[in-house]
């Protein structure tokens, strides 16, 4: 047997011995001596059966029967009498006109008991284990309330758990230091509820809403592993405040994760099928937070792959097994004998965000047109000089412009950045950086582009980055800095490929400055100019990926959004680091995949402990969870 009875029996010492033997059937059995105190438990908690003796002290059997019956919460529980005074026929159907079916005249035996208790309980109102009965009232959007073990009412609102009523509570608050016992002997609330605690000054609001969700979810997933099968009465009314709504779907998940699977009867049962996603996956999907190995998980499915094949490729088989079931069960995933197509959303889905990670392949640089690159120049002289005093087009009495060039190209290869402008660490100063930069860009205008082909082009454009990288250097305080620490470091030397290495190490170090000042524009730029002379620099591209992606100019930029992709993609490509994995994390935590996030962030940190970004990123998962649930699982359930 199974069920929760009240018997109300002010004999003690028969109430002990029924109560004995009911007790030794597993059923769960609370006693009450009188017709008032029955009252107060049936009000307090829900019963799958009253044992009812009807000769009582105070409000006796028969009062207390018709209040049960006239109660809308209580009209349909089943009731057994028992009675030694009121005997004979005409009480036997009296009782039957408010609903007793079995009426017991004392004395009687254990058996005849025995077996008008389990008749009673087997008429009592149809129960579900509260797993389906939870996925029915989601999927029909109903209200209503269920009882748990203990005394605990559930008030399901539009299908999902919104609020409860316990006797469970205060000592759940008392057990986290959240109330203090002496206070609430010297204070103690004016009326029952959550609410009183509040008007009391026992507890904050804020806290209390805190708590009362923590409850409310540790209560359900509670009962979820012990199979309980709830009574459900289609009625709310008396329900309690503050409301602390669960989302159903991620309930049920995070149950599923934690409960023991049983695999081998499911295998036997599901192993030879096909699974594939249905159209309410991609409703409920985003509902959900999957780790890094449920997303792998879910790519098998619509492969034409077995139940059995997909769970032998994962590393713990009976989470998975308890995912497909959870799946199949909510209608987010079918089950055919044979290999079908999937189905997809019925309506429009920007994101899905339990999906892999993209992996975006490198795009190829496109062709700078030579428009292109002589507006980048004049950019760069408008920031010098401004639009005024621009320099007229060489005359035909100039030189020739190729021998220019290659005179321009072989000058740059020997020189530090402040040769190039004539000058030297002692003797700069910001004008002169002005006018000798000016002097020698005014030199090549569009016209004299056009003029140029081949091997000359290609070097006329690199004289020109050659001169903007040199300006934009001396230009900026923090870069001239790190410029000048380098430059007396014996480590990189100058000329050639050597120096496009320095410049690309200052440019960096510029780029991280940025970063840290959160001046997102000039990290962008600097490290942009880093990543153009060092493209395969593993923690450039990172750090590229992350000032793009930190500038607030690029926020609305889907194409900002895959350029970032492709960059750390194409860092750990280069080599498994710690940035490019912390920064991965963070744009799949701010797109809400904290699963996968926290996959990129344990990453991180296996290759350095110390990452900022990584802990950072791991504090804020860790804070998202304990407001969910506070480490119950872990506390409660072992």
């Amino acid at each position: 047997m199974t069920g929760s009875i009240l018997l109300v029996e002010d004999n003690e010492r028969l109430s002990a011995m029924l109560r004995t033997v009911l007790e030794a059937r597993g059923l769960e059995v609370k006693s009450a001596a009188s017709g008032d105190q029955a009252l107060a438990l049936l009000q307090a908690q829900r019963f799958d059966l009253l044992v009812l003796d009807l000769k009582l002290p105070g409000m006796n059997g028969v009062e207390l029967l018709q209040r049960v019956r006239r109660s809308a919460a209580l009209k349909e529980l089943p009731v057994v009498i028992m009675t030694g005074v009121f005997r004979g026929e005409e009480y036997a159907r009296a009782a039957t006109k408010l609903g007793v079916k079995t009426y017991l005249e004392k004395p009687f035996g254990k058996d005849e008991f025995l077996k008008a208790v389990q008749g009673a309980l087997d008429q009592g109102p149809a129960r579900k284990d509260i797993s389906r009965l939870l996925l029915e009232l989601y999927g029909s959007g109903r209200n209503g309330m269920l009882e748990l073990r203990g005394g605990t009412r559930i008030f399901v609102v539009g299908g999902e758990p919104a609020s409860f009523s316990s006797p469970s509570f205060v000592p759940f608050l008392v057990s986290g230091n959240h109330l203090q016992r002496a206070d609430l002997e010297q204070f103690p609330p004016a009326r029952p509820g959550r609410l009183p605690l509040v008007e009391a000054g026992l507890i904050g609001y804020d806290d209390l809403l805190e708590q009362s969700r923590l409850f409310l979810f540790r209560s359900l997933v509670e009962a979820l592993l012990q199979n309980q099968s709830p009574r459900f009465t289609p009625d709310i009314a008396g329900i309690e405040l503050p409301l602390t709504p669960l989302s159903l779907p991620r309930l049920l998940h995070q149950a599923a994760g934690t409960a023991n699977f049983d695999l081998a009867p499911y295998l036997a049962g599901r192993g030879a099928l096909y699974p594939v996603r249905t159209t309410q996956y991609y409703r409920l999907a985003n509902l959900l937070n999957m780790g890094p190995e449920e997303v792998d998980l879910l790519q098998q499915l619509g492969q034409g792959k077995t139940v059995a094949t997909i769970l032998s490729d994962c590393d713990t088989p009976a989470r998975g097994a308890a995912l497909l079931d959870l799946l199949a069960r909510m209608g987010m995933m079918s089950l055919p004998a044979t290999p079908v197509a999937e189905q997809h959303p019925d309506f429009p889905q920007k994101l899905l965000f339990n999906r892999p990670i993209e992996e975006v392949a490198e795009r190829r640089a496109e062709a700078v047109s030579f428009e292109d690159l002589v507006n980048e120049v004049s950019e760069s002289i408008e920031l010098v000089v401004g639009k005024k005093g621009m320099a007229a087009p060489l005359s035909s009495t100039e030189i020739d412009f190729e021998q220019e060039v290659q005179r321009d190209y072989a000058a740059i290869q020997d020189k530090n950045y402040y040769e190039i402008f004539g000058m030297t660490p002692g003797n700069f100063s910001f004008a002169t950086l002005k006018e000798a930069y000016f002097a020698k860009t005014r030199e090549y205008s569009p016209e004299k582009f056009m003029q140029l082909s081949g091997a000359t082009l290609g070097r006329a454009q690199d004289v020109l980055s050659h001169y903007a990288n040199a300006y934009n250097t001396l230009s900026s305080v923090i870069a001239k800095e790190r410029y000048d620490e380098m430059l007396n470091a014996d480590t990189v030397g100058l000329g050639g490929k050597r120096e496009d290495e320095l410049q690309a190490r200052i440019q960096f170090q510029s780029g991280k400055v940025f970063l840290e000042m959160e001046d997102f524009a000039n990290a962008e730029r600097a490290l942009q100019d880093a990543y153009t002379l060092d493209p395969n620099d593993a923690h450039t591209s990172a750090y590229l990926a992350w000032s793009i992606y930190k500038n607030p100019g690029n926020q609305r930029s889907q194409g900002a959004l895959e350029k970032c992709r492709m960059l750390l993609s194409k860092s750990l490509q280069a080599e498994r680091n710690a940035d490019a994995f912390a920064f991965r994390g963070w744009m799949l935590l701010d797109e809400g995949r904290d699963g996968l996030a926290e996959g990129e962030f344990q990453k991180s940190l296996k290759l350095n402990p110390h990452q900022p970004h990584a802990q950072g990123g791991m504090r804020l998962i860790k804070e998202r969870r304990e407001a969910e649930k506070k480490g119950l699982f872990k506390r409660i359930f072992g």
